[in-house]
């Protein structure tokens, strides 16, 4: 009788075990906009849930990077599972910072879904390595075929010089050339640059039809951009292309330099479907009305989306190859709209759409009026692992 009541006991807790997500981001210093966005889509997500995943109770411990450090953010990674017993990791802002996770999830067989790092390459440093976020080749092939089709052949590509603004540069390049473009030139900018007004010399240098733009983020996006107006290269005839260097958060900031300004990116808030437009009104009555979700907001909503399903599917038991299995071809009705993941390649498939910057509702913001549907990471469809 007491081994039964003993084995029911195990089967209870099996039942409703707590199943702990650990998050990793920037919540403090000049990229802590970042975290904050994170903690919102994961909050959001939660409350919408009501933290449960069936019987099972999902609770977020989230930690600070504080900024691009691997070394610290492994050592965050190795705390959060070893000692805090984390099933899931979740985040990540930097290439850097990811790739420091690498050895904590393939050794502990943990799933890390990462929400951004637009390095192609990420996911195959580890097989518990999903991403669904984007990757800088996935949003900037279909900006060039874009570009093309305007008749804009001959490029300049400025990129922040760190990893993924040299797979910006690539993708850019290789895809403009290949379709039968040209590129005068290529710009490396460093990280934390304030001062644009060489590197705009130098494009003006060049005489380009359109410059292609990858930033980060925040300050260098909205101190280039706003540059670029006041330098005048728009009126000089070269068209400004981007990414998602007109994230709403930074529109303000930007101010009306960015209107009319094209883009390609996998979401906006502004996007027109029943799936978004619910996401946005929930977003506005949780954070205010004047808020808008972000692409950070949405990869953190849509990761724990992803690891919900792995719940489910490991019924509360830490399982790391089963939890990877169940992610592989997973599919759902994303705000940014139908996406999956590759079995093949964990990264996300998913819609990017051509924008142009306008004002809406008395706001800037970015109007979506093409789409490339159900695009697939293009780096690895040419360097399988």
């Amino acid at each position: 009788m007491a081994s039964a009541c003993c084995a029911l006991g195990m089967a209870l807790s099996a039942q409703a075990a707590e199943i702990k997500v650990g998050l990793l981001s920037q919540f403090s210093g000049p990229y802590a906009w970042w975290g904050k966005e994170y903690r919102r889509g994961v909050d959001l997500y939660l409350e919408q849930i009501g933290s449960k995943v069936g019987t099972h109770t999902v609770t977020v411990l989230a930690r600070d990077e504080g900024g691009t450090s691997p070394q610290k953010s492994r050592q965050l990674a190795q705390e959060l599972v070893v000692r805090d017993q984390v099933q899931y990791l979740l985040g990540g802002t930097f290439t850097p910072t990811v790739l420091g996770v690498t050895d904590v999830a393939t050794q502990t067989k943990t799933p890390f879904v990462i929400c951004n790092a637009g390095t192609s390459s990420v996911t195959q440093k580890s097989p518990y390595f999903i991403r669904v976020g984007f990757t800088t080749w996935t949003v900037s092939v279909p900006l060039v075929q874009y570009a093309l089709s305007q008749n804009l052949k001959k490029a300049v590509i400025v990129a922040a010089d760190y990893a993924p603004g040299q797979d910006a540069m690539d993708a850019f390049g290789k895809t403009l050339s290949k379709l039968g473009g040209t590129l005068s030139g290529e710009v490396k900018v460093p990280l934390g640059t304030t001062d644009f007004s060489s590197y705009l010399h130098r494009v003006r240098d060049l005489q380009p039809q359109a410059v292609f733009m990858f930033m980060p983020v925040g300050p260098m996006s909205t101190g280039f951009i706003k540059a670029f107006k006041e330098r005048e290269l728009d009126k000089a005839g070269i068209t400004l292309l981007a990414n998602a260097e007109t994230n709403e958060a930074d529109l303000g900031a930007i101010g009306d330099s960015a209107l009319g300004l094209t883009t390609a990116l996998h979401y906006s808030p502004h996007l027109d479907n029943a799936t978004n437009k619910a996401f946005v009104a929930a977003y506005k009555t949780k954070y205010g009305k004047s808020e808008l979700p972000s692409i950070a907001s949405l990869a953190a909503y849509d990761g724990m989306r992803l690891i919900a399903e792995m719940i489910r599917a490991n019924d509360g038991v830490r399982d790391g190859d089963k939890a990877i299995t169940a992610a592989k071809g997973f599919k759902w009705e994303s705000p940014r709209g139908p996406v999956s993941i590759d079995p093949k390649t964990r990264e996300i498939v998913q819609n990017v759409y051509i924008r142009k910057v306008e004002k809406i509702d008395g706001q800037l913001g970015n109007k979506s009026f093409q789409t490339f549907t159900g695009v697939k990471d293009p780096w690895h469809e040419a360097n399988p692992q």
